[in-house]
């Protein structure tokens, strides 16, 4: 069997880093391969810094049994990678081991070259020295784990990704799912968990306040729930003096009608037995249906009773019976306080009575339903389709003050979308527009320091003066004139050149750009010559005349300027059926040569630099 040709002499899961390194070790093996009389070690990495991997290179330490060094092999290489953040890559990459004493084996990590070209190089030779392994969540939790596990489920957030105790360094943080981020990364890269919200619902000391906050909040849900029902029973007794009010009015209405149906029995009679079966059909028939139609109606089956008079439309007074069998279950269904019955049932019978007044009572009578239970989002909105508001009604300016106040904690955390939502429900009450304004703002603000730009731009664009909006669309205006032909968030806009020459070799190249509304760039060189040229694939930003592209240093976001923007003009006639002409500084030229990349421009009007 293959399994007794391989002897395991080491294996470690040991999941180890050092700061500022863009891997982390997770495990090493060594086995000796009999078949081969050789020995091999193996590992497995983890890339942890946001660009994809190309390269590792790496010193092999080996040791005998009692931890002597025996030798070290050198400049081990792991080429040919494509590797995105977190994930692994060399646990199928065997090394061979010269030294046959060889027992443990270290790794230790010399340069990571990713694949914009940059190479990032451990200089002091750091080894692998920090533990990454975090405990049990459950475990450090203990019963506070369900109050977590409530805060996830309240605020859309999959807890079940999060089972480890997440830490937080200067340098770097290890979130609950196991993430490693950098320390200025204000989400996970993994599992998108805003850090500021994990750590704030790390603390014991909310989560047992919450904790007991629920315990008091359900037993107060207990016993508004025992007093519910003791209105209730004293509700239904009362309901029972109404419909049996209801019932003697409804017996004198029918006796006006009962001259008439008298006569219908008589003239029947007289058919059945002078006139034969075909009258007994015409005749007999449609009038025992509708007395039973009526007994249904009388002994308050609504639904069978209009049904059957639906059948008979237009025979004696079946279509207004119908309407009074409608008007009759929504009364009851009104007073049961079935009111989502009550106000459909109100709202189809129109003019009806007073079906109008009773289907604005019974929406009225839901939207106290719901602030009973502390919906006060769906309360205020069900006030609102009432034609209530604020300064008339107590209960829709309760519902209004809970929504603000929960907003206002919302703005408070920087839940700005959530916020938003809250303010905009509510309107102009106190300050909702001006701080749903704020909420839109710092939103796109914060989509615009994600390179989100697609996102910022149309989220800027509608808060007309709000504050320096438009100094910042006016700094944002080349921008714009770049993304205008970018379709969607995959399809990006293409500039390119059609008169470079290639920075190698000197002979015609073409230089090809392409900006994602998501803030991504690719910037390419094609040389007719085939020549290998400087790429860059990363991010991008553009302010007022400046073209910038992002380069990361020790996990940590920084912006080089790489092209001035000169002009902007309109060009038609330029490549193919492309309308705008943009002369920027060449950035792949120290000399700054200016170039002419051709795109488009869809909008109103064209954006000119003076």
């Amino acid at each position: 069997m293959a399994g007794e040709k391989i002897q395991l002499l080491e294996q470690k899961n040991i999941h180890l880093w050092f700061g500022g390194s863009p891997v982390v070790l997770c495990t090493m093996r060594l086995e000796l391969d009999k078949s081969a009389g050789a020995i091999f070690a193996y590992s497995k990495m983890l890339n942890v810094q946001p660009e994809h991997i190309k390269e590792v290179v790496f010193d092999l330490i080996c040791y005998d049994s009692v931890r002597l060094i025996v030798s070290t092999i050198e400049n081990c290489k792991y080429t040919g990678l494509d590797i995105p953040r977190n994930g692994v890559f060399g646990m199928d990459v065997p090394i061979r081991v010269r030294d046959p004493s060889t027992r443990n084996i270290e790794f230790v990590l010399k340069s990571v070259t990713v694949t914009s070209g940059e190479t990032w190089v451990n200089k002091d030779e750091i080894r692998f020295n920090m533990s990454l392994e975090q405990k049990s969540l459950f475990n450090v939790q203990g019963d506070l784990n369900r109050q977590f596990i409530d805060n996830c489920m309240r605020d859309g957030i999959d807890h079940t990704r999060l089972i480890f105790q997440p830490v937080f360094n200067d340098s770097y943080w290890l979130c609950a799912c196991g993430a490693l981020n950098w320390s200025d990364e204000e989400s996970c890269c993994e599992c998108g968990v805003p850090k500021k919200w994990l750590f704030d619902n790390m603390q014991s000391d909310l989560l047992k306040q919450q904790d007991d906050e629920r315990k008091a909040a359900a037993y107060k849900i207990r016993k508004e729930s025992e007093e519910k029902e003791r209105l209730q029973r004293a509700h239904d007794k009362e309901t029972f003096e109404k419909r049996k009010a209801e019932y003697e009015r409804q017996l004198q209405k029918q006796k006006s009608r009962k001259t008439q149906r008298r006569f219908v029995l008589v003239l029947i009679i007289f058919l059945v037995l002078f006139g034969g079966g075909f009258l007994f059909f015409k005749y007999a028939i449609p009038y025992i249906n509708y007395q039973n139609a009526v007994t249904d109606m009388n002994r308050a089956n609504y639904d069978s009773a209009i049904e059957k008079f639906e059948k008979m439309s237009g025979y004696l007074d079946s279509d207004e019976l119908k309407l009074e069998c409608l008007y009759k279950k929504a009364i009851d269904s009104f007073y049961a306080r079935n009111y989502d019955v009550s106000a459909e049932i109100f709202l189809q019978l129109g003019t009806y009575e007073d079906s109008q007044q009773k289907y604005t009572e019974s929406l009225i009578g839901t939207a106290d339903g719901l602030m009973e239970q502390e919906m006060y989002s769906e309360a205020y909105g069900v006030y609102a389709e009432a034609g209530l508001n604020c300064d008339t009604n107590a209960n829709m300016k309760k519902c209004a003050n809970k929504i603000y106040n929960a907003a206002l904690e919302e703005l408070e955390g920087k839940h700005f979308a959530d916020a938003y939502t809250k303010f905009s429900e509510i309107g102009d009450f106190k300050k909702s527009a001006e701080y749903a304004n704020e909420c839109q703002y710092m939103l796109a603000k914060r989509s615009y320091d994600r390179c989100e730009y697609g996102k910022a731009i149309d989220i800027y664009s509608g808060l007309g003066e709000y504050k320096d909006t438009k100094k910042i669309i006016e700094k944002l205006k080349n921008l714009m004139l770049v993304l205008s032909a970018a379709a969607d968030d995959e399809t990006p806009a293409v500039w390119e050149t059609v008169d470079t020459v290639c920075p190698k070799c000197g002979n015609n190249a073409r230089y090809v750009f392409e900006f994602y509304k998501t803030g991504k760039c690719y910037f390419k060189v094609e040389c007719e010559n085939g020549c290998e040229n400087e790429g860059f694939k990363g991010r991008f930003k553009i302010e007022n005349n400046t073209l910038y592209l992002s380069k990361y240093v020790g996990g940590i976001l920084k912006w080089e300027k790489r092209a001035d923007i000169k002009s902007v003009k309109q060009d038609e006639h330029s490549v193919d059926g492309k309308n705008t002409a943009i002369v920027i500084t060449d950035p792949l030229n120290n000399k700054k040569n200016n170039i002419t990349l051709y795109g488009n421009n869809i909008s109103d009007g064209m954006i000119s630099i003076t």
